[in-house]
């Protein structure tokens, strides 16, 4: 599976009115291929969307893009003027989450983006998949992705948590396992944290 990151910067106050527009549409899009999630920022850069996209291959992206295009119903209506910039990335799950979870897992959702120095995912992945075991005892784990194409390198890992002071309990907990963090840190040269919700639709909520 290939999982596409698509976030959009809308215009200021421009959030509730795209989701709305999106919501509208939203089924019968997913009869055509998986939604992952779609969430907004909270905390980072503000007026956001981001939605994720689960594909078979390459090839079924092109397919389904193609297909989705002809349907009166796509694009949304009314999303054209409140879009101010597009962002897309391509990625695949690491074997320690193979594909994202599903379901109500929280109210936010911390969205953390490492870039890797080059050539060295395969040690992050290496002991992740050793220690994360103990961390998902205190919370799980929604969703991990390193990316194929757009920004080349990135490690994201996706946390859920009832609201911001459940984040704070589990993290002041996961500082206090004997390996956590993974001891990945030498292989980073940049770490990012951002909340986003997810839109009442999302199949991640």
């Amino acid at each position: 599976m290939i999982y596409e990151i698509r976030i959009y910067a809308l215009t200021v106050g421009g959030v509730a009115e795209f989701e709305k527009n999106f919501g509208a549409v939203a089924e019968n899009r997913m009869k055509v291929s998986k939604l992952v999630g779609f969430f907004h920022s909270e905390i980072g850069d503000l007026n956001r969307v981001m939605h994720i996209w689960e594909y078979e291959s390459a090839e079924h992206r092109a397919k389904v893009r193609a297909e989705t295009m002809k349907q009166p119903w796509w694009p949304p209506k009314g999303n054209e003027s409140i879009m101010l910039k597009q962002a897309s990335k391509i990625a695949t799950c690491p074997p320690f989450r193979p594909q994202p979870r599903s379901g109500s897992l929280g109210g936010v959702y911390e969205f953390r983006t490492y870039t890797v120095i080059p050539g060295k995912m395969g040690e992050v992945i290496s002991r992740w998949t050793q220690h994360l075991p103990a961390r998902e005892a205190l919370s799980p784990l929604a969703a991990c992705f390193t990316t194929d194409m757009g920004p080349l390198n990135e490690f994201i890992h996706v946390w859920p948590y009832k609201d911001l002071n459940h984040r704070d309990e589990i993290r002041n907990a996961s500082h206090k396992l004997p390996n956590w963090p993974p001891g990945s840190r030498p292989f980073l040269m940049s770490q990012n944290s951002e909340i986003w919700a997810p839109a009442s639709f999302s199949p991640l909520h």
